[in-house]
């Protein structure tokens, strides 16, 4: 019965769960990441048929990302705040 008792506390905090990470700015001032949903609710809310900036990118380039490269696109403006 021990052994039932420590394994199962020992699973239950040891549970890996998946915080964003925070980036400690030299302020002290903590910055939270840029979550993939957030990019993707930018994205999704920006209008179709607009003019392409200076990229030539157009929005419904963007929309149609595959969820790779909004995870990257996330990473990436988080390490730019």
């Amino acid at each position: 019965m021990e052994k039932v008792i420590y394994d199962f506390y020992s699973d239950l905090f040891d549970s890996h769960v998946h915080l964003p990470p925070y980036h400690l700015r030299e302020d002290g001032y903590v910055i939270p990441s840029v979550l993939p949903s957030e990019v993707r609710h930018a994205i999704k809310s920006m209008t179709n048929r607009t003019a392409p900036g200076p990229d030539r990118i157009r929005p419904e380039h963007l929309k149609s990302l595959p969820t790779a490269i909004v995870n990257t696109l996330a990473r990436l403006f988080t390490r730019y705040l």
